[in-house]
């Protein structure tokens, strides 16, 4: 099932690709930090980017990069994504994605479905995704997020998430809610910073907890005014840290 799904959203893309002439649409680089409260639950540097192509004004592709350092832990990590965009209209982008991610002796593979829709002020963002221990086919589990961003001025907007991700590594689930703010420092670069609460159950943190994490960072952004059609969609990405691993 995985393979048909990156053969199906790769063909797409490279089918596209012959159409007409390939165009940067669009991209970005991220620096950033999060880490949790009570600081025994870990935390994560990150220097992410991302770019995007169109092929027509229907079709693009896209591909994300990251790297991680988990400092309490003394690990470094690594990601790409590829994402197969299709632009219904002006205002509403359908998308699949499949990805890779490193850290340690553990490979994380992850693939899924994708939505955004622009609402004037507001945009609202969707995925759903299968993740999992590379051969280890019993250590998978489900993603799921959804998130808005609003404007609120010609500098300000607020954003809010909800993120579901479970069966990290086979122990960890996380439930994540964030709100947070971006300032426009110029007409490309922007300041952020998150407040959110992640609902963890594992047995390496005696079964539920409730912990809050903060985030801050600095994007910069070229071509299209967010940089690309769609979100980042790693493992790594969600997580403030990597408790007890």
């Amino acid at each position: 099932m995985k393979n048909l799904f990156i053969i199906s959203a790769l063909s797409a893309t490279i089918a596209a690709s012959h159409a007409s002439a390939v165009e940067v649409t669009g991209g970005y680089l991220d620096l950033g930090y999060r880490t949790f409260t009570n600081s025994d639950l870990g935390d994560v540097f990150n220097l992410n980017g991302s770019g995007e192509l169109a092929f027509n004004r229907a079709f693009s592709a896209q591909l994300d990069l990251g790297g991680y350092r988990f400092q309490d832990l003394g690990e470094n990590a690594t990601n790409w994504t590829l994402h197969a965009n299709w632009h219904t209209s002006k205002n509403a982008s359908f998308g699949a994605f499949y990805g890779q991610e490193s850290v340690d002796s553990l490979d994380v593979e992850f693939y899924g479905l994708e939505t955004g829709f622009d609402a004037g002020p507001a945009e609202v963002e969707g995925y759903i995704a299968r993740q999992q221990l590379s051969d280890f086919s019993d250590m998978d589990g489900n993603m799921f997020g959804v998130s808005v961003t609003a404007d609120l001025n010609d500098k300000w907007e607020f954003t809010a998430s909800y993120d579901l991700v479970n069966d990290v590594v086979g122990v960890l689930d996380f439930d994540l809610f964030a709100l947070g703010a971006n300032y426009a420092a110029s007409d490309n670069a922007e300041v952020y910073g998150i407040l959110g609460v992640a609902h963890i159950s594992s047995p390496i943190v005696s079964g539920n907890t409730n912990e809050a994490y903060i985030g801050v960072g600095v994007r910069m952004s070229f071509g299209n005014e967010r940089g690309t059609t769609f979100g980042r969609r790693g493992v790594f990405d969600k997580l403030p840290g990597l408790p007890g691993l």
